[in-house]
């Protein structure tokens, strides 16, 4: 039974199945970990500690400067000049951790009393040394995974994960807070070596830097990390014009409602990383045809999960969120299911098949006119309709944001708008994704409540969407669909 389970997952994901599998167990400890820490801490203690990881997770999303994602895009185009791309990355992000870790130290007592009592200065050392060294060892995966080597790359993000849970753990039991900051700072040290380790052991190519392919790297780092910055203030924009225009207590309901949507990410990061790989390989062999299909399987990939997903999170959602949250958010279960709206336009992986095409300048001016757009839309919609004219706006915007990126990327690949997509798989996906809730519905009906009925119509929602599947594609086997009937496509890089 595991066996089948194990083949059906590697069926449905592909290549990207490890990258996946270590997202979702990596994702687990990280859900785990502070439910742990927070019953070993007193609440001021845990309160540090989210402060810690919030300055040390902020200086790795902002420092990077897009070089780590920089490596999807060039390593599979690089032949005999891969190794001078790891080089120049690894040796970029030292510089960068050491000399933001320099700040930190000097910005660290500043921090403290902006976010409390100053507690967060006594931990200046621990801090600097796992903001620099995290950001120092920040490309590990990225780079095993842009030499095509996905079941390492799994492997790496849960030994990581796996290794700071148990040692912030340990260190918390044995040496109580400051024990568990110190361990921090060693898991981090821990990862700048395993960056030796696959240098040595030749998991990825190294060469000395050149000067040219650094100028060529940084010219498409430099503004994917600005395009960067701009798509996380504009993800952000809602949640802090909601805060500004309701109560706390409102804010609340609206975070509870849109409480899942990070969960997305879990197989929307690796199936886009996986995707501009193979993009970059087909690129590499001028083969357009390969581009186009490495599009659409990502496309297809997302859709067997995210439509589910989205029926589920519809089915179920006005049962689980109250078991979650306790009937003090009911009033979120209305917004949880016009959130839910939004997911399946996640099924499109545009923003990486830009970073796949080298647009990284479009991106950049895109993102800053994107933010403008979903301003406009969340803020009329608050003043038109409230809360739910806050999540609605935000939805329109990105819908919107992903038609324009669609025709952006239709130029890359060279096709027609009717044959961007690969539309008779889609089809049966969405079919079969419909059709399961009818039994799942009917099981919620016959009297079960609670977790037992949400565990017994998912099973049976689970079964009937996978049968269906298969059935389908047993049906239609061999009728996979071309990109273009009367001409041939063509990659159209940097437009």
């Amino acid at each position: 039974m595991i066996a089948r389970l194990q083949a059906l997952f590697i069926r449905v994901l592909g290549a990207s199945s490890p990258l996946v599998g270590g997202r979702l167990v990596s994702a687990a400890l990280t859900f785990a970990l502070p439910l742990v820490l927070a019953r070993m801490l007193t609440p001021d203690e845990f309160g540090t500690y989210k402060q810690f990881f919030l300055i040390a997770s902020t200086l790795q999303l902002t420092g990077q400067l897009g070089l780590t994602q920089s490596l999807l895009y060039f390593m599979p185009r690089g032949g005999k000049e891969r190794g001078a791309y790891i080089s120049q990355t690894f040796f970029s992000l030292a510089a960068l951790g050491f000399a933001f870790g320099v700040a930190l130290w000097f910005a660290t007592p500043v921090i403290g009393r902006w976010l409390g009592d100053g507690t967060l200065a006594t931990l200046r050392v621990p801090l600097v040394l796992f903001g620099g060294f995290m950001l120092c060892a920040a490309a590990l995966e990225s780079a095993i995974v842009s030499e095509g080597r996905m079941a390492r790359a799994a492997l790496a993000y849960v030994l990581t994960d796996g290794v700071r849970a148990a040692a912030l753990i340990l260190g918390a039991k044995y040496g109580g807070p400051a024990g568990l900051f110190w361990a921090a700072a060693g898991t981090a040290a821990a990862r700048v070596a395993a960056l030796f380790f696959i240098v040595f052991n030749k998991t990825v190519p190294f060469a000395w830097p050149h000067f040219g392919l650094f100028k060529k790297q940084l010219a498409y780092a430099l503004p994917f990390a600005g395009s960067c910055y701009l798509y996380v203030a504009q993800r952000y924009f809602s949640q802090y014009a909601v805060s500004a225009s309701f109560d706390a207590a409102t804010f609340a309901l609206f975070a509870v409602a849109s409480f899942h949507m990070p969960v997305v990410d879990i197989v929307f990061s690796p199936l886009s990383d996986v995707m501009i790989f193979q993009i970059g390989k087909a690129q590499h062999a001028d083969d357009a045809h390969g581009a186009w299909r490495a599009w659409n399987d990502a496309v297809q990939k997302l859709s067997s999960i995210l439509f589910p997903a989205t029926a589920c999170a519809w089915l179920f959602g006005p049962t689980v969120l109250p078991m979650l949250f306790t009937h003090k958010y009911d009033a979120s279960v209305p917004l949880f299911m016009l959130a839910t709206l939004e997911i399946p336009l996640w099924i499109l992986p545009l923003d990486a098949l830009l970073r796949a095409a080298g647009a990284t300048r479009f991106l950049f001016a895109f993102n800053a006119a994107r933010i403008a757009m979903t301003a406009l839309f969340v803020l009329a919609g608050i003043h038109f309709f409230g809360l739910p004219g806050a999540i609605g706006g935000g939805i329109a915007s990105e819908a919107l944001a992903r038609v324009a990126m669609m025709a952006r990327g239709r130029r890359f690949l060279g096709v027609s708008w009717t044959h961007m997509l690969d539309w008779a798989p889609l089809a049966r996906t969405t079919a079969a994704a419909a059709v399961a809730c009818v039994p799942a519905y009917a099981v919620r009906l016959a009297g079960l409540h609670g977790v037992v009925g949400v565990l017994a119509a998912g099973a049976v929602y689970g079964a009937v969407y996978l049968g269906l599947l298969f059935a389908m594609s047993r049906l239609f086997r061999g009728g996979a669909a071309q990109p273009i009937a009367d001409s041939e496509p063509r990659l159209v890089v940097g437009r």
